[in-house]
């Protein structure tokens, strides 16, 4: 059976477990740890932009082109499609709904791209805010960023999603954004960190202990409920 065990510790995680009082805060002790955001996906779908004024600057996460492209294609697709089967199908008079089924990617791609717009946040020093879904929240709440990586099984392929999260004084987290660009999510955090001026709590290359397996249904469901 040593064998056996041999065989099946090379998939096994070897990660260093996360001690939150490496970020020598007691804040980072009392928060969750787990993901915040289930799911995710596995491209990068937002991106920080920083924008500046005379007198103070905005960065706002926004949809990536590439995302934009994708959606934006989608909707081509399935309108070109139907239009073609309108004008040169003879048929189409005694089967209508074929040539309407093509609109369904029509829709996927300009309900995906909408969903993406929603979760889009705006961080304003002018104001003193940020906004996401026409919800604001001062920036003085913000005390930190975490940055946690969660593995999620697909029916067909797995792969990682990492998750940048606002920690609140209070102890709250507010979800920025959540995708599978690893580069792109480190390298936005430390931009949004600057311009927040706040310590990053990176845990994404860190696997959590038992004891902090166990996730906060309050702070999931706000998160769910609010920041999605």
């Amino acid at each position: 059976m040593g064998w056996i065990q041999s065989a099946l510790s090379v998939f096994a995680d070897k990660r260093e477990l996360l001690d939150p009082a490496c970020f020598d805060d007691p804040l980072a002790l009392q928060v969750d740890w787990t993901p915040l955001v289930r799911g995710g996906t596995n491209v990068c779908t937002h991106r920080a932009q920083l924008r500046k004024g005379l007198m103070a600057s905005t960065l706002t996460f926004v949809v990536t082109p590439l995302v934009t492209f994708g959606c934006g294609a989608l909707v081509l697709f399935g309108v070109v499609v139907s239009v073609s089967h309108l004008l040169f199908t003879p048929s189409v008079a005694q089967a209508p709904l074929m040539a309407l089924a093509p609109l369904v990617f029509s829709g996927m791609g300009g309900l995906f791209f909408w969903h993406l717009r929603r979760q889009q946040v705006c961080f304003d020093q002018s104001k003193g805010v940020f906004v996401q879904r026409d919800r604001a929240t001062p920036l003085r709440e913000v005390h930190a960023l975490q940055l946690l990586r969660e593995f999620v099984r697909g029916h067909k392929s797995s792969y990682d999603s990492f998750e940048l999260n606002l920690v609140c004084r209070d102890g709250r987290r507010l979800n920025v954004t959540d995708h599978g660009s690893l580069h792109a999510i480190r390298d936005d955090a430390r931009t949004l960190a600057a311009y927040l001026e706040v310590p990053i709590w990176d845990a994404i290359d860190l696997r959590l202990p038992e004891h902090l397996q166990t996730p906060n249904a309050k702070q999931q469901l706000l998160g769910m409920n609010l920041f999605r």
